[in-house]
């Protein structure tokens, strides 16, 4: 009987060790702020996506820093939902959709059709050559200047 004891304590204790050791794994990384500006043919690019990829190998379920541009090209990182991102090296794409204009006479039930105002020579991340390294603590960018 004893031995079952032991046993039954041994299992909930190993449990609970697994369990701790879970949840200190998986606890996300610390985030950083991180602000930075999009600027195209030399004026603020307002409305563009900017996503931060990173270049080391990530998990499928991993959330990507963006931010969108304000009027003024000016953007600040979120990771989900919460600002700032991981420190390290990422790949940055950016894409600036615009809804392309109805034909005329025609009823659409769907949403509006959209194009990348930069003819996407900023989209591909395994093309891009925009990389920038995020630091522990507060980070500002240089202005990404899109020719």
């Amino acid at each position: 009987m004893h031995f079952l004891r032991f046993r039954l304590l041994g299992v909930g204790s190993l449990i609970a060790i697994v369990g701790f050791i879970s949840l200190s794994c998986s606890s996300p990384a610390a985030l950083n702020p991180v602000r930075g500006k999009v600027v195209h043919k030399g004026q603020p690019l307002a409305g563009a996506l900017v996503t931060f990829h990173s270049k080391e190998k990530v998990d499928v379920n991993t959330i990507p820093s963006i931010g969108f541009t304000k009027e003024d090209g000016t953007f600040s990182l979120m990771t989900g939902d919460k600002e700032g991102a991981p420190a390290g090296e990422y790949i940055i794409t950016i894409i600036c959709s615009e809804t392309v204009p109805a034909k005329k006479g025609v009823i659409s039930t769907g949403p509006p059709d959209t194009l990348d105002r930069l003819s996407g020579a900023y989209s591909d991340k395994d093309a891009s050559k925009i990389v920038v390294t995020v630091k522990p603590g507060e980070n500002q960018l240089e202005p990404f200047d899109l020719k």
